[in-house]
């Protein structure tokens, strides 16, 4: 059974980044666009940074967030701007799209907030719900961070850390891979790229954190 989710408190991160979309978005949003690509899951949405990028250029959006807060600044901002998104609140293990009907999922530093049956329960969703073809742009805490390996943080498991230090992610459990175990958990899927690096500086501040990025893919079936 994994742990209880526990989403973030948006009241207590000043942070202007999280509405500002991250360097890789630009990249996908031109890649899914000449795929033909056109529904788009914004997983883990925070506070709609991408949602609106993605909205912008004409995608189908669908927005989902286990923050009822960051659901409702996307929410503002979407009408501020006249865009229409889909945006729903809810857990990540189980999500409430059918099967194949999305054709790209975006998930940044968002799906390593389990433990290691809960990784599990969300990449077999992220699985479902994407169409045959379809990408996927995922980040992964990396084992290199402090956090795992010298914060002393309580751990669930063998691969999750509870933060416990004052901020947004107080009590949020962070699930953390190193290249094999990020290759298993993802061994249905064709992985295109995948990318382990570390923040030294974020907003002109130092900074010590490491993620995997990996751009993946459902294959196709193959017909007879």
């Amino acid at each position: 059974m994994p742990t209880e989710s526990k989403a973030w408190d948006w009241k207590k991160s000043a942070e202007e980044w999280w509405n500002v979309p991250s360097e890789e978005s630009y990249y996908l949003l031109n890649r899914w666009r000449s795929l033909g690509f056109k529904r788009i899951l914004d997983l883990g949405c925070g506070l709609g940074r991408h949602s609106i990028q993605f909205a912008k250029a004409d995608f189908d959006v669908f927005s989902f967030d286990l923050s009822q807060d960051g659901i409702d600044e996307l929410n503002r901002k979407a009408s501020m701007n006249g865009l229409r998104i889909d945006s729903i609140c809810g857990d990540m293990l189980s999500l409430p799209y059918l099967d194949d009907s999305i054709d790209c999922l975006l998930a940044y530093h968002v799906i390593s907030h389990t433990d290691t049956v809960g990784i599990r329960k969300v990449i077999s969703e992220m699985k479902r719900v994407l169409r045959p073809g379809g990408e996927f742009y995922v980040t992964f805490c990396s084992k290199n961070s402090w956090s795992f390996k010298d914060a002393g943080f309580p751990r669930i498991d063998e691969n999750t850390v509870r933060k416990i230090e004052d901020g947004p992610e107080n009590g949020i459990p962070h699930f953390f891979v190193d290249e094999g175990s990020l290759e298993d958990i993802l061994q249905d899927f064709e992985i295109l790229s995948m990318r382990n690096i570390q923040d030294l500086i974020v907003d002109s501040k130092k900074y010590g954190s490491w993620h995997y990025f990996v751009l993946g893919r459902k294959e196709k079936q193959l017909t007879s």
